[in-house]
């Protein structure tokens, strides 16, 4: 759902080709942020991907709780879904309507940054 949502706005050519440059990228971040670097968000390519993911992470961590860190559902490969914990616990969450929301708010910020061209 994440990934069509981008793919809808035109943003997939900021996503990370694959898994291990998606990880890299994160590292680069993260090393960055460590060194003291103000931007460290900058010391790799913005990916709306990731950006969609890290913001339903931390939002499910902060509503949700640490169990989420733990053993998820065995039919999920022990992970748990931010996105269906929501769907699960927030009367009114729409996942499709939200998921829109946000890929619109990444659109509209890759447009401010230069990331893509915006349509006038």
């Amino acid at each position: 759902m994440m990934r069509g949502a981008i793919e809808q706005r035109g943003l997939s050519g900021l996503v990370a080709k694959d898994g291990q440059t998606a990880i890299a990228n994160e590292i680069a971040q993260l090393e960055a942020a460590r060194s003291g670097d103000h931007e460290p968000q900058k010391a790799a390519p913005f990916d709306p991907l990731m950006s969609m993911h890290w913001h339903y992470v931390n939002a499910a961590l902060e509503n949700g709780g640490l169990y989420l860190l733990g053993e998820g559902p065995a039919e999920n490969d022990g992970h748990f879904c931010p996105i269906c914990e929501f769907e699960k616990h927030s009367k009114g969450f729409s996942a499709s309507e939200e998921i829109g929301s946000v890929a619109d708010q990444i659109r509209k910020y890759c447009v401010a940054e230069k990331l893509i061209l915006g349509v006038q």
